[in-house]
């Protein structure tokens, strides 16, 4: 993937993000964004690489994995999005600002929906009735996909 790396890298300098494309040992061809080497601040960035066929955006001591099917766009946003928090997290008053515009634009949480209660005590007691009267057998497989579970009930 060192020429997809390359095509990121490439988008990320065009939209005036500074990167570098380099190797690095352990790692391999890596895209360091966020920092420019040629007017050092002190400034952290982002840095991008590929490891078992995914990519892998480290931050401020975080590690993000890239889900596998992301197209050149969502990396480069997302390397974009880490390089801004990367320097709010500096003090950066423009990239603060930045970070609050995008949680503006963030919708809010859904609520949490309650569970069922039963304010008919005669309700609850119906279930419970008819729970006890249940049997079956439920079996749990593991499978490359996940764990398969099937059941059967008799009422």
């Amino acid at each position: 993937m060192p020429g997809r790396l390359d095509a990121i890298h490439r988008r990320l300098t065009a939209d005036h993000v500074p990167a570098v494309l380099e190797y690095q040992p352990g790692l391999g061809t890596v895209v360091v964004a966020g920092i420019d080497r040629e007017h050092p601040s002190g400034r952290s960035g982002a840095l991008l690489h590929e490891a078992g066929g995914q990519y892998w955006l480290r931050q401020g001591g975080e590690t993000f994995r890239l889900p596998r099917d992301a197209d050149d766009a969502t990396v480069v946003n997302s390397v974009k999005l880490r390089v801004v928090h990367a320097w709010a997290q500096q003090g950066d008053p423009e990239a603060a600002a930045v970070l609050a515009k995008v949680a503006q634009m963030t919708p809010p949480a859904r609520p949490r929906t309650q569970p069922v209660a039963y304010a008919d005590p005669f309700t609850l007691a119906a279930e419970l009735f008819t729970s006890a009267f249940r049997f079956g057998w439920t079996m749990t497989v593991p499978s490359p996909w996940g764990m398969y579970r099937s059941s059967f009930t008799v009422r």
